[in-house]
C-alpha cells in the first residue's frame, strides 16, 4: 500500500508523537499532530536514556541532528551505604553498559524542530474520537471542531484518552512505589565526584527500592566538566493508602499520578529527604539535600490485549505501560512507528496492515512488561543491600533477575 492520499492524525506532540510524525512524513503520509499544550513541552522531565544502537538509528532516520548533546555511559556499579566506605559507598560489583543519557528537553526540542510547524497544531485539545461508517476516524476538539482521518495514532501518554475511548475497561495498576526525582548542577557540590561515565545504582539499607544517579548535560546543552547536572531518581515503596497524603501539593490540592516540580509541600520534601539521606552514601545524600524543585511520579503498569481498535491505534506510553527503570521509553514510540510504516508498506489495506502491526506491538510490549516485572522484583522488592554482599552473590542476583528481550538490551557483555 502506498502512502498517497493516506491521512493520519496523531494525538499528542511529545516524544512518541513527534517521532511518529517525522517518520511518517518522510514516507509521504499526510500527517497532522494535535498537542493540547500551547507552550513548548520543555521542563517536563530530567534525564532519560536509551541504547547506543537505538540512538544511532534515530539519528540516521533524521529525528535528531549531529549536534544532539548526550553522554555515553559504560558502567553500572551497584553501591551500598556502609560507614567504612563513606562518602561514596561500597561497590559490590559493576556491569558494563552501552547506554546514552541526555536531557528529556534536548530530545523533545530536536524532534519538535523536525516536525514542520504547519503539521504541528499546538493548543488543540482532542476530546473525542469516533469511527465513521466508511472506517475513517473523526476527531473532535474541545471547541467542537471536527476533522476526519484514515488512521489516528494516540501518543498521549500513560493516561491516554485514546486508550480510555477504545478500551475503557483497561485501568492503570499501582505498583506499590513511587519515583522521586531531582536535578542538581554539579557546581553546587564542592568535592569531586566518581560518576563520570557511570550510572550508579544505590541500594537502601535492607529496605525495598533503590536510587539511580548519573550525569546529564545542562539544559543549555553544556556538557563540559563543571557544567554538568546530577540526575537522581529514587524508587521508594509507598502504601497505596498513603498516596493522597504524599501527592497533596503545597496549596492543599491532591494531585493524580504526578507531583510537578515546585509543588511539593515542605513537610513531604523533608520526610522524603530524611528517608533517602539515611539510606544512601553521604556524597549522594548531599546531592539530594541540596536539590530544590524535586518531583514525584507514581509508578503504574498496564497490560493490553490489542494496540488498536479499527483505525484507532495506541503508541508509546498510550500502549502497554511498563516500569521506567527498563529504560525503554524512547524505544517504544520509535519502534511502534517504524513497525507501522513497514506494515503499511507490506499490505494492500489499512485493516491488514494493522492486524500485522498489532501482533508485533503486543509481542514487544509484553516482553518489555515482563522485563519490567523482573526488574521490579529484583530492584524493589528483593533488592540486595550492596554494602553486605560480595561480587559473586551480586552477579548471580543480576543473572537470575534480568533477561532482556531480543531487540532491547542496554547491558554490554564483556
Amino acid at each position: 500500500m502506498t502512502s498517497k492520499n493516506i491521512k493520519i492524525g496523531i494525538v499528542g506532540g511529545s516524544i512518541a508523537g513527534c517521532s511518529a510524525a517525522i517518520l511518517l512524513l518522510e514516507q509521504g503520509y499526510d500527517v497532522t499532530v494535535f498537542e493540547r499544550s500551547n507552550k513548548p513541552l520543555v521542563g517536563r522531565g530530567g534525564g532519560i536514556g536509551t541504547t547506543t544502537s537505538l540512538l544511532e538509528k534515530i539519528k540516521n532516520d533524521g529525528l535528531i541532528g549531529n549536534d544532539f548533546v548526550q553522554f555515553h555511559t559504560s558502567e553500572m556499579p551497584f553501591i551500598g551505604k556502609t560507614q567504612s566506605h563513606e562518602p561514596y559507598g561500597r561497590t559490590a560489583w559493576s556491569i558494563p553498559l552501552d547506554f546514552k543519557v541526555f536531557q528529556w528537553n534536548e530530545l523533545w526540542k530536536h524532534l519538535r524542530k523536525n516536525v514542520p510547524s504547519n503539521r504541528y497544531k499546538a493548543g488543540i485539545k482532542i476530546v473525542k474520537a469516533n469511527l465513521n461508517n466508511d472506517s475513517k476516524v473523526e476527531l473532535t476538539t474541545e471547541n467542537n471542531k471536527r476533522e476526519v482521518f484514515d488512521l489516528v495514532l494516540f501518543a498521549d501518554g500513560y493516561n491516554s484518552l485514546g486508550r480510555q475511548i477504545i478500551f475503557p475497561d483497561k485501568k492503570l495498576e499501582y505498583r506499590g512505589y513511587i519515583l522521586w526525582r531531582g536535578l542538581l548542577p554539579e557546581n553546587k557540590i564542592s568535592n569531586s565526584c566518581p560518576l563520570e561515565n557511570k550510572i550508579l545504582r544505590l541500594s537502601y539499607q535492607d529496605k525495598p527500592g533503590h536510587n539511580v544517579v548519573y550525569y546529564i548535560p545542562n539544559s543549555d546543552g553544556t556538557s563540559d566538566k563543571g557544567n554538568r547536572v546530577f540526575n537522581w531518581a529514587a524508587y521508594i515503596a509507598i502504601p497505596e493508602d498513603e498516596l493522597n497524603n504524599l501527592l497533596t501539593d503545597k496549596n492543599g490540592n491532591i494531585r493524580q499520578g504526578t507531583l510537578p516540580p515546585g509543588y511539593m509541600s515542605s513537610s513531604t520534601e523533608k520526610k522524603l529527604k530524611h528517608y533517602l539521606t539515611q539510606n544512601i552514601p553521604d556524597y549522594y545524600s548531599e546531592i539530594v539535600e541540596k536539590t530544590v524543585d524535586s518531583y514525584i511520579q507514581v509508578i503504574y503498569t498496564l497490560d493490553l490485549d490489542n494496540y488498536h481498535k479499527d483505525n484507532i491505534c495506541l503508541i508509546g506510553d498510550a500502549g502497554i505501560v511498563v516500569q521506567p527503570f527498563t529504560g525503554s521509553g524512547v524505544f517504544k514510540g520509535y519502534n511502534n512507528a517504524k513497525d507501522l510504516i513497514d506494515c503499511l508498506k507490506s499490505k494492500n489495506t489499512i485493516e491488514k496492515a494493522l492486524k500485522l502491526w498489532n501482533e508485533k506491538q503486543l509481542k514487544t510490549g509484553k516482553n518489555l512488561l515482563a522485563l519490567g516485572e523482573q526488574m521490579e522484583k529484583a530492584f524493589i522488592w528483593e533488592q540486595l543491600d550492596f554494602a553486605k554482599v560480595d561480587e559473586e552473590t551480586t552477579k548471580k542476583w543480576w543473572k537470575d533477575s534480568v533477561s532482556f528481550p531480543e531487540n532491547f538490551n542496554y547491558s554490554k557483555n564483556k
